[in-house]
């Protein structure tokens, strides 16, 4: 059989030892190792790989004693030699003088052969062979195939550096994601308990100044009152919607369907609304007519009043003084309901049109210099209607007034 032919062998044989997923990367080692002394017809062979800065480590050696022997980077080795300047050595005769270093006292013949092992032009490594059975020199085409050898060690050493790395990289994962996953569990329960346990005194709050409502005669402190519960209600509204987000996300609440008017919703949202929208002295115009009337939506009560109820405080908090806002329904394409709120508010930019419906989010405008902040009303909005099978969406040029509008199903 020809050189050409064995260095051919040889890098099949390799390749499909590489390959092997059953075999660990020691064990691989050891079989190529032995595939080269065989193919280069060496009484010794090593595979010598970098162990950080300092030193070399002999990984596999035809000669069991050798594994594990480290070889100083800064010495005058012919490994050390190989690894910092990254080329190939070899040397046929112990008294030539030409080559650049130091051989191992133990050679029992002259003629040696070292190349890199290069990942991305950097050394990782070195193969060695020594001791040349028969004639003690390599021929330039056993110079050649070797080197060519070493370039195929690299499809072992880097399938086993990416496994590694893979390897570590999903426990690592796992191990962040068990961690996240407990303090989400924590934060969450803290989160409903605080929360939930804030709902009895608010409530304590509300009822006593409704008390206070029937006692107090002076008109002046009965403003006072009236714009204490007023705060308490929409403090009563964000703590109901702190717990209802948390719930519809993890979709732990029940839709309790019922064949709703949209017309009697709208008018009944107004009246929940009147006491707030007179403090403000904004006029609240329900738009109701008689094609809309004989439309039924199927859906929660109690969660679509809340919806419209916090479009409807959305777009008061954000209404001047003496300012209208509708809230009216209409037919889309005959399987939607629109159900909409406009205001003469500042308008919603473009940017945020869906950002708005997130949690905690805060629309600033520049033209004035205020902060608008959406809260979390808008983000039980989105979540509710959803949960009905629906779409909200908000309409503005940015400058002036807005129009948030949601789609409902048609019962039919």
């Amino acid at each position: 059989m020809s050189e050409n032919q064995t260095i051919l062998n040889a890098l099949l044989k390799i390749s499909r030892i590489s390959n092997q997923k059953q075999k660990d990367f020691q064990t691989k080692l050891h079989l190529i190792i032995h595939e080269i002394a065989g193919c280069m017809n060496t009484g010794r062979a090593s595979i010598i790989l970098k162990k950080g800065n300092k030193y070399l480590e002999v990984a596999a050696s035809t000669i069991p004693g050798l594994v594990g022997h480290k070889i100083p980077i800064d010495g005058e080795s012919p490994s050390a030699w190989v690894i910092k300047n990254k080329k190939t050595l070899y040397v046929k005769d112990h008294d030539d003088k030409n080559h650049p270093c130091n051989r191992f006292d133990n050679y029992r013949k002259d003629a040696f052969l070292i190349a890199p092992v290069l990942v991305d032009n950097r050394a990782v490594g070195v193969i060695s062979i020594t001791e040349k059975i028969g004639t003690d020199l390599f021929s330039q085409e056993e110079q050649e195939g070797f080197v060519l050898i070493a370039s195929q060690i690299l499809g072992a050493l880097e399938n086993h550096r990416l496994t590694e790395s893979l390897r570590k990289s999903k426990h690592e994962l796992k191990k962040k994601n068990t961690e996240l996953q407990k303090l989400e569990k924590l934060r969450t329960e803290l989160f409903n308990m605080l929360v939930h346990d804030l709902k009895g005194p608010i409530s304590e709050v509300i009822a006593n100044l409704d008390i206070l409502t029937y006692t107090v005669k002076d008109e002046e402190n009965l403003d006072y009152i009236n714009s204490a519960q007023s705060a308490s209600d929409t403090l009563y509204r964000m703590v109901a919607d702190l717990l209802d987000i948390a719930r519809l996300e993890e979709g732990k609440v029940p839709i309790v369907a019922e064949k709703l008017k949209p017309d009697d919703l709208i008018v009944e949202a107004v009246s929940r609304i009147h006491g707030l929208a007179g403090i403000k002295k904004i006029n609240l115009v329900p738009q109701v007519n008689a094609d809309t009337g004989k439309i039924n939506i199927e859906g929660d009560r109690e969660l679509l009043m809340r919806v419209l109820q916090n479009l409807l405080t959305n777009a008061i908090d954000h209404s001047p003084s003496g300012e209208t806002i509708k809230l009216g329904c209409r037919y889309t394409d005959g399987e939607f309901l629109q159900i909409y709120v406009l205001d003469n508010g500042p308008g919603v930019p473009p940017e945020y049109k869906e950002a708005i419906f997130e949690k905690y989010i805060q629309v600033s405008k520049k033209r004035d210099g205020r902060t608008y902040t959406t809260g979390l009303g808008l983000t039980f909005c989105k979540l509710a209607v959803e949960a009905h099978q629906g779409k909200i969406y908000v309409e503005s040029d940015g400058k002036k007034g807005s129009c948030f509008t949601f789609l409902l199903p048609i019962s039919p």
